[in-house]
Protein backbone atom coordinates (compact mmCIF):
# COMPACT_ATOMS: atom_id res chain seq x y z
CA UNK A 1 0.00 0.00 0.00
CA UNK A 2 2.78 2.51 1.08
CA UNK A 3 4.65 1.95 -2.55
CA UNK A 4 1.30 2.36 -4.27
CA UNK A 5 0.34 5.57 -2.62
CA UNK A 6 3.97 6.47 -3.25
CA UNK A 7 3.72 5.93 -7.45
CA UNK A 8 0.23 7.89 -7.22
CA UNK A 9 2.21 11.20 -5.85
CA UNK A 10 5.58 10.72 -7.97
CA UNK A 11 4.18 12.77 -10.55
CA UNK A 12 3.67 15.92 -8.24
CA UNK A 13 7.18 15.01 -6.65
CA UNK A 14 8.95 15.39 -9.32
CA UNK A 15 7.15 18.39 -10.14
CA UNK A 16 7.90 20.24 -6.89
CA UNK A 17 11.65 18.52 -7.13
CA UNK A 18 12.25 21.02 -9.86
CA UNK A 19 10.67 24.01 -8.06
CA UNK A 20 12.85 23.56 -5.17
CA UNK A 21 15.96 22.72 -7.65
CA UNK A 22 15.27 26.01 -9.31
CA UNK A 23 14.61 28.10 -6.20
CA UNK A 24 17.59 27.47 -4.89
CA UNK A 25 19.96 27.94 -7.86
CA UNK A 26 18.24 31.43 -7.76
CA UNK A 27 18.60 32.25 -4.23
CA UNK A 28 22.41 31.47 -4.17
CA UNK A 29 22.81 33.22 -7.58
CA UNK A 30 20.88 36.55 -6.43
CA UNK A 31 23.12 36.30 -3.19
CA UNK A 32 25.92 36.06 -4.82
CA UNK A 33 25.78 38.39 -7.82
CA UNK A 34 24.45 41.16 -5.04
CA UNK A 35 28.28 40.47 -3.37
CA UNK A 36 29.84 40.83 -6.64
CA UNK A 37 28.08 43.80 -7.79
CA UNK A 38 28.78 45.78 -4.24
CA UNK A 39 25.73 46.90 -3.95
CA UNK A 40 24.58 49.54 -1.21
CA UNK A 41 22.98 47.44 2.05
CA UNK A 42 20.04 49.38 1.43
CA UNK A 43 18.99 47.71 -1.97
CA UNK A 44 20.53 44.49 -0.58
CA UNK A 45 17.27 44.58 2.02
CA UNK A 46 14.45 45.58 -0.47
CA UNK A 47 15.85 42.58 -2.88
CA UNK A 48 16.22 39.49 -0.21
CA UNK A 49 12.75 41.11 1.46
CA UNK A 50 11.03 39.92 -1.90
CA UNK A 51 11.18 36.23 -1.65
CA UNK A 52 9.85 36.26 1.89
CA UNK A 53 7.17 38.57 1.49
CA UNK A 54 5.73 37.15 -1.78
CA UNK A 55 5.79 33.86 -0.32
CA UNK A 56 3.85 35.28 3.07
CA UNK A 57 1.41 36.97 0.19
CA UNK A 58 0.96 33.28 -1.36
CA UNK A 59 0.41 31.82 2.07
CA UNK A 60 -2.24 34.23 2.87
CA UNK A 61 -4.35 34.55 -0.89
CA UNK A 62 -3.01 31.71 -2.58
CA UNK A 63 -6.11 29.57 -1.53
CA UNK A 64 -8.08 32.26 -3.33
CA UNK A 65 -7.03 31.85 -6.96
CA UNK A 66 -6.57 28.08 -6.47
CA UNK A 67 -10.30 27.48 -5.69
CA UNK A 68 -11.03 30.08 -8.85
CA UNK A 69 -9.57 28.14 -11.36
CA UNK A 70 -9.16 24.69 -9.51
CA UNK A 71 -5.38 23.31 -8.72
CA UNK A 72 -4.33 22.22 -11.89
CA UNK A 73 -4.99 25.00 -14.23
CA UNK A 74 -3.36 27.31 -10.63
CA UNK A 75 -0.30 25.19 -11.16
CA UNK A 76 0.18 25.70 -14.12
CA UNK A 77 -0.43 29.13 -14.10
CA UNK A 78 1.90 29.72 -10.72
CA UNK A 79 4.75 27.46 -12.66
CA UNK A 80 4.42 29.70 -15.80
CA UNK A 81 4.72 33.34 -14.09
CA UNK A 82 7.28 31.49 -11.93
CA UNK A 83 9.35 31.10 -15.18
CA UNK A 84 8.79 34.61 -16.27
CA UNK A 85 10.49 35.94 -13.26
CA UNK A 86 13.37 33.69 -13.06
CA UNK A 87 13.83 34.48 -16.89
CA UNK A 88 13.34 38.44 -15.79
CA UNK A 89 16.25 38.20 -13.92
CA UNK A 90 18.48 37.37 -16.71
CA UNK A 91 17.09 40.39 -18.45
CA UNK A 92 17.10 43.31 -16.33
CA UNK A 93 20.50 44.16 -13.80
CA UNK A 94 17.97 46.88 -11.51
CA UNK A 95 17.74 46.03 -7.69
CA UNK A 96 14.60 47.20 -8.25
CA UNK A 97 12.76 45.42 -10.78
CA UNK A 98 14.73 42.21 -9.13
CA UNK A 99 12.72 42.92 -5.95
CA UNK A 100 9.28 42.61 -7.90
CA UNK A 101 10.30 39.32 -9.66
CA UNK A 102 11.95 37.51 -6.50
CA UNK A 103 8.07 38.94 -4.76
CA UNK A 104 6.43 37.26 -7.84
CA UNK A 105 8.44 33.97 -7.25
CA UNK A 106 7.47 33.77 -4.24
CA UNK A 107 4.06 34.08 -4.63
CA UNK A 108 4.02 31.25 -6.83
CA UNK A 109 6.43 29.12 -5.18
CA UNK A 110 3.76 29.01 -2.17
CA UNK A 111 0.78 28.76 -4.91
CA UNK A 112 2.84 25.77 -5.81
CA UNK A 113 3.54 23.91 -2.90
CA UNK A 114 0.36 24.38 -1.78
CA UNK A 115 -1.20 22.68 -4.94
CA UNK A 116 1.43 20.19 -4.29
CA UNK A 117 0.81 19.44 -0.24
CA UNK A 118 -3.13 19.42 -1.08
CA UNK A 119 -2.20 16.77 -3.77
CA UNK A 120 0.12 14.68 -1.35
CA UNK A 121 -2.69 15.23 1.44
CA UNK A 122 -5.36 13.35 -0.40
CA UNK A 123 -3.32 10.70 -1.57
CA UNK A 124 -2.28 9.60 1.93
CA UNK A 125 -3.68 7.38 4.29
CA UNK A 126 -3.15 6.98 7.93
CA UNK A 127 -1.01 3.94 7.03
CA UNK A 128 1.09 6.16 4.71
CA UNK A 129 0.69 9.72 5.59
CA UNK A 130 4.23 9.25 7.27
CA UNK A 131 6.33 7.87 4.47
CA UNK A 132 4.65 10.48 1.97
CA UNK A 133 5.63 13.52 3.90
CA UNK A 134 8.91 12.12 4.35
CA UNK A 135 9.66 11.39 0.99
CA UNK A 136 8.28 15.20 0.07
CA UNK A 137 10.96 16.51 2.80
CA UNK A 138 13.84 14.74 1.26
CA UNK A 139 13.11 15.44 -2.05
CA UNK A 140 11.82 19.10 -1.39
CA UNK A 141 15.60 19.35 1.00
CA UNK A 142 17.82 17.46 -1.80
CA UNK A 143 16.27 19.35 -4.77
CA UNK A 144 16.80 23.03 -2.98
CA UNK A 145 20.53 21.85 -2.14
CA UNK A 146 20.76 20.59 -6.01
CA UNK A 147 19.73 23.56 -7.37
CA UNK A 148 22.57 25.39 -5.30
CA UNK A 149 24.99 23.15 -6.64
CA UNK A 150 24.23 24.04 -10.14
CA UNK A 151 25.94 27.73 -9.08
CA UNK A 152 28.94 26.27 -9.88
CA UNK A 153 28.26 24.89 -13.11
CA UNK A 154 28.37 28.71 -15.21
CA UNK A 155 29.73 32.24 -14.21
CA UNK A 156 26.73 34.14 -11.60
CA UNK A 157 28.01 37.45 -13.46
CA UNK A 158 26.19 36.11 -16.93
CA UNK A 159 22.78 35.04 -17.58
CA UNK A 160 22.78 31.60 -17.61
CA UNK A 161 22.12 30.34 -14.43
CA UNK A 162 18.77 32.21 -14.22
CA UNK A 163 17.97 30.80 -17.59
CA UNK A 164 18.75 27.09 -16.25
CA UNK A 165 16.51 27.95 -13.39
CA UNK A 166 13.62 28.93 -15.45
CA UNK A 167 13.78 25.77 -17.79
CA UNK A 168 13.62 24.07 -14.19
CA UNK A 169 10.87 25.97 -13.67
CA UNK A 170 8.79 25.28 -17.09
CA UNK A 171 9.85 21.45 -16.16
CA UNK A 172 8.01 21.28 -13.33
CA UNK A 173 4.98 21.76 -15.18
CA UNK A 174 5.51 18.40 -17.44
CA UNK A 175 5.10 15.85 -14.83
CA UNK A 176 1.99 17.65 -13.46
CA UNK A 177 -0.03 18.21 -16.86
CA UNK A 178 0.50 14.51 -17.70
CA UNK A 179 -0.29 12.82 -14.42
CA UNK A 180 -3.76 10.87 -14.58
CA UNK A 181 -4.07 11.27 -11.33
CA UNK A 182 -7.50 13.09 -10.17
CA UNK A 183 -6.64 16.52 -8.74
CA UNK A 184 -6.79 17.60 -5.05
CA UNK A 185 -9.75 19.23 -3.50
CA UNK A 186 -8.06 22.35 -1.86
CA UNK A 187 -9.48 23.81 1.08
CA UNK A 188 -9.51 26.27 3.00
CA UNK A 189 -7.37 26.30 6.42
CA UNK A 190 -7.80 27.92 9.72
CA UNK A 191 -5.33 29.36 11.55
CA UNK A 192 -5.09 30.24 14.98
CA UNK A 193 -3.86 33.95 15.90
CA UNK A 194 -1.34 35.51 18.13
CA UNK A 195 -2.96 35.69 21.38
CA UNK A 196 -4.19 32.13 21.20
CA UNK A 197 -0.87 30.48 20.07
CA UNK A 198 0.67 32.58 22.84
CA UNK A 199 -1.59 30.80 25.28
CA UNK A 200 -1.07 27.52 23.84
CA UNK A 201 2.69 27.94 23.63
CA UNK A 202 4.82 30.68 23.58
CA UNK A 203 8.21 28.79 23.47
CA UNK A 204 6.67 27.90 19.99
CA UNK A 205 5.43 31.15 18.94
CA UNK A 206 9.00 32.99 19.84
CA UNK A 207 11.46 29.73 18.58
CA UNK A 208 9.15 29.90 14.86
CA UNK A 209 9.52 33.88 14.31
CA UNK A 210 13.20 33.61 15.27
CA UNK A 211 13.68 30.64 13.34
CA UNK A 212 11.80 32.40 10.29
CA UNK A 213 14.26 35.18 10.98
CA UNK A 214 17.54 33.62 11.54
CA UNK A 215 17.05 31.07 8.60
CA UNK A 216 15.38 33.14 5.57
CA UNK A 217 18.44 35.93 6.17
CA UNK A 218 21.18 33.21 5.90
CA UNK A 219 19.07 31.32 2.80
CA UNK A 220 18.83 34.49 1.96
CA UNK A 221 21.98 36.18 2.02
CA UNK A 222 24.33 33.04 3.05
CA UNK A 223 25.79 33.78 -0.49
CA UNK A 224 26.26 37.36 -0.05
CA UNK A 225 28.46 36.79 2.50
CA UNK A 226 30.49 34.09 1.48
CA UNK A 227 31.46 36.26 -1.94
CA UNK A 228 31.97 39.12 0.05
CA UNK A 229 34.73 37.17 2.07
CA UNK A 230 36.40 36.32 -1.09
CA UNK A 231 35.06 32.41 -1.51
CA UNK A 232 34.65 31.42 -5.19
CA UNK A 233 31.58 30.79 -7.09
CA UNK A 234 32.31 26.50 -6.17
CA UNK A 235 33.30 26.84 -2.62
CA UNK A 236 30.07 29.33 -2.35
CA UNK A 237 27.84 26.16 -3.76
CA UNK A 238 29.31 23.81 -1.06
CA UNK A 239 28.85 26.14 1.54
CA UNK A 240 25.22 26.37 0.71
CA UNK A 241 24.72 23.16 -0.07
CA UNK A 242 25.94 21.81 3.01
CA UNK A 243 24.12 24.24 5.27
CA UNK A 244 20.80 22.39 3.76
CA UNK A 245 22.26 18.71 3.88
CA UNK A 246 23.33 19.12 7.19
CA UNK A 247 19.69 20.59 8.25
CA UNK A 248 18.42 17.13 6.44
CA UNK A 249 21.16 14.71 7.72
CA UNK A 250 20.17 15.82 11.18
CA UNK A 251 16.37 15.87 11.56
CA UNK A 252 15.73 12.09 12.80
CA UNK A 253 18.59 11.65 15.32
CA UNK A 254 17.81 15.14 17.05
CA UNK A 255 14.07 14.44 16.44
CA UNK A 256 14.64 11.16 18.13
CA UNK A 257 15.75 12.60 20.71
CA UNK A 258 13.01 14.86 21.23
CA UNK A 259 10.41 12.02 21.01
CA UNK A 260 12.76 10.09 24.28
CA UNK A 261 13.67 13.57 26.18
CA UNK A 262 11.99 16.62 27.21
CA UNK A 263 11.29 18.39 23.83
CA UNK A 264 12.04 21.82 25.21
CA UNK A 265 15.08 21.37 25.81
CA UNK A 266 16.17 19.98 23.00
CA UNK A 267 15.07 23.02 21.26
CA UNK A 268 17.03 24.94 23.74
CA UNK A 269 19.84 22.72 23.33
CA UNK A 270 19.82 22.94 19.41
CA UNK A 271 19.29 27.21 19.58
CA UNK A 272 22.48 27.03 21.61
CA UNK A 273 24.06 25.17 19.33
CA UNK A 274 22.87 27.46 16.51
CA UNK A 275 23.75 30.21 18.30
CA UNK A 276 27.49 28.99 18.78
CA UNK A 277 27.98 27.76 15.09
CA UNK A 278 26.82 31.07 14.13
CA UNK A 279 29.69 33.39 16.39
CA UNK A 280 32.12 30.71 14.85
CA UNK A 281 31.02 31.46 11.35
CA UNK A 282 31.16 35.22 11.86
CA UNK A 283 35.10 34.96 13.53
CA UNK A 284 36.70 32.54 10.99
CA UNK A 285 37.35 34.83 8.48
CA UNK A 286 37.76 33.09 4.75
CA UNK A 287 38.35 29.92 5.69
CA UNK A 288 36.45 27.62 3.52
CA UNK A 289 37.34 24.55 5.11
CA UNK A 290 36.44 25.68 8.37
CA UNK A 291 32.77 27.00 7.18
CA UNK A 292 32.01 23.75 5.61
CA UNK A 293 32.32 22.30 8.73
CA UNK A 294 30.28 24.91 10.43
CA UNK A 295 28.17 25.68 7.69
CA UNK A 296 26.75 21.81 8.19
CA UNK A 297 26.88 21.68 11.98
CA UNK A 298 24.77 25.08 11.86
CA UNK A 299 22.19 23.81 9.64
CA UNK A 300 21.73 20.86 11.48
CA UNK A 301 20.62 22.37 14.05
CA UNK A 302 18.62 25.37 12.62
CA UNK A 303 16.71 23.76 10.15
CA UNK A 304 15.76 21.27 12.86
CA UNK A 305 14.04 24.37 15.22
CA UNK A 306 10.78 25.01 13.31
CA UNK A 307 9.68 21.49 13.71
CA UNK A 308 10.95 20.85 17.11
CA UNK A 309 8.63 24.13 17.68
CA UNK A 310 5.91 23.08 16.13
CA UNK A 311 6.13 19.63 17.77
CA UNK A 312 6.65 21.12 21.63
CA UNK A 313 3.15 23.19 20.73
CA UNK A 314 1.52 20.22 19.93
CA UNK A 315 2.34 18.24 22.65
CA UNK A 316 -0.02 20.77 24.32
CA UNK A 317 -2.71 20.58 22.06
CA UNK A 318 -5.99 18.11 20.81
CA UNK A 319 -5.14 16.66 16.77
CA UNK A 320 -8.16 18.65 15.92
CA UNK A 321 -5.94 21.70 16.58
CA UNK A 322 -2.80 20.71 14.93
CA UNK A 323 -3.80 22.10 11.72
CA UNK A 324 -4.46 25.87 13.08
CA UNK A 325 -2.31 25.86 15.52
CA UNK A 326 0.31 24.26 12.97
CA UNK A 327 -0.41 26.82 10.18
CA UNK A 328 -0.90 30.10 12.75
CA UNK A 329 3.00 28.97 13.72
CA UNK A 330 4.00 29.02 10.25
CA UNK A 331 2.81 32.72 9.76
CA UNK A 332 4.50 33.68 12.91
CA UNK A 333 7.86 31.88 10.53
CA UNK A 334 6.78 33.47 7.86
CA UNK A 335 6.23 37.08 9.81
CA UNK A 336 9.90 36.33 10.52
CA UNK A 337 10.99 35.55 7.36
CA UNK A 338 10.29 39.26 6.18
CA UNK A 339 12.09 40.83 8.87
CA UNK A 340 15.13 38.75 9.38
CA UNK A 341 16.47 39.51 5.99
CA UNK A 342 16.89 43.30 5.40
CA UNK A 343 17.50 43.40 8.90
CA UNK A 344 20.45 41.33 8.89
CA UNK A 345 21.45 42.83 5.18
CA UNK A 346 21.29 46.13 7.09
CA UNK A 347 24.20 44.72 9.79
CA UNK A 348 26.12 43.55 7.35
CA UNK A 349 26.45 46.83 5.73
CA UNK A 350 27.15 48.59 8.79
CA UNK A 351 29.77 45.70 9.97
CA UNK A 352 30.90 43.95 6.77
CA UNK A 353 29.84 40.05 5.85
CA UNK A 354 29.97 38.68 9.77
CA UNK A 355 27.05 41.24 10.73
CA UNK A 356 25.24 38.04 9.15
CA UNK A 357 26.18 35.36 11.72
CA UNK A 358 26.53 37.89 14.56
CA UNK A 359 22.50 38.90 13.77
CA UNK A 360 21.76 35.21 13.41
CA UNK A 361 23.74 34.57 16.58
CA UNK A 362 21.96 37.35 18.69
CA UNK A 363 18.13 36.22 17.10
CA UNK A 364 18.65 32.67 18.74
CA UNK A 365 20.69 33.57 21.84
CA UNK A 366 17.30 35.66 22.61
CA UNK A 367 15.22 32.88 21.54
CA UNK A 368 16.71 30.49 23.78
CA UNK A 369 16.84 32.78 26.97
CA UNK A 370 13.24 33.26 26.58
CA UNK A 371 12.92 29.36 26.40
CA UNK A 372 15.47 28.60 29.30
CA UNK A 373 12.78 31.16 31.00
CA UNK A 374 9.62 29.42 30.10
CA UNK A 375 11.15 25.71 31.38
CA UNK A 376 11.48 27.76 34.81
CA UNK A 377 7.45 28.71 35.07
CA UNK A 378 5.84 26.12 32.82
CA UNK A 379 5.99 22.27 33.63
CA UNK A 380 6.30 20.15 30.24
CA UNK A 381 3.85 17.59 29.79
CA UNK A 382 5.53 14.10 30.66
CA UNK A 383 7.70 12.62 27.51
CA UNK A 384 5.09 9.47 27.57
CA UNK A 385 2.69 12.55 26.15
CA UNK A 386 4.45 13.86 23.99
CA UNK A 387 3.36 13.11 20.32
CA UNK A 388 6.24 11.79 17.81
CA UNK A 389 8.69 13.95 16.10
CA UNK A 390 7.50 15.07 12.57
CA UNK A 391 10.03 16.67 10.34
CA UNK A 392 8.31 19.64 8.26
CA UNK A 393 9.47 22.21 6.22
CA UNK A 394 8.22 26.09 6.01
CA UNK A 395 5.58 25.40 3.61
CA UNK A 396 1.62 26.41 3.19
CA UNK A 397 -0.08 23.54 3.55
CA UNK A 398 2.45 20.86 5.36
CA UNK A 399 0.58 20.55 8.23
CA UNK A 400 -2.35 18.67 6.82
CA UNK A 401 0.22 16.11 6.30
CA UNK A 402 1.20 15.66 9.76
CA UNK A 403 -0.05 12.22 11.37
CA UNK A 404 -0.87 13.69 14.54
CA UNK A 405 -3.36 16.01 12.84
CA UNK A 406 -7.19 14.97 12.83
CA UNK A 407 -6.77 15.88 9.24
CA UNK A 408 -4.98 12.88 8.45
CA UNK A 409 -8.24 10.53 9.25
CA UNK A 410 -10.24 9.77 5.82
CA UNK A 411 -12.47 13.09 4.40
CA UNK A 412 -15.37 13.26 2.78
CA UNK A 413 -14.28 13.35 -1.48
CA UNK A 414 -10.54 12.64 -0.35
CA UNK A 415 -8.78 10.29 -3.06
CA UNK A 416 -7.69 7.45 -1.20
CA UNK A 417 -7.06 4.98 -3.97
CA UNK A 418 -3.94 4.78 -6.57
CA UNK A 419 -5.11 5.63 -10.14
Amino acid sequence: MMLRSLAAVAAVLVGIAFVSASTGLVATTVGIRLGLDRVPSYLVSIVLTGYPLGFLIGCLFGRQAIGAVGPVRAFAAFGGLATACALGLALVDSPYVWAVLRAGTGFCAAGLYTVTESWLNARSTMATRGAVLASYMITDKLSYAGGQALVASADPTAPTLFMVAGVLLALCLVPVSLSRAEAPRVSATSRYGLRRLMAVSPVGVVATIACGAANSAVSMAGPTFASSIGLDTGEIAVFMTLLFIGGLTLQWPIGWASDHFDRRTVLFGALVATTLAAVAMALVGKSAEALYVLGFMYGGAAFVIYPLAVGHANDFIEPDQVVGVSAGLLMCWAIGSVVGPPLASQLMGAMGPAGLFLFVAVVYALAASFTAYRMRVRAAPPTSRQGPFVPMPTTPSVATLNPRSASAMPQPGDIRDGP
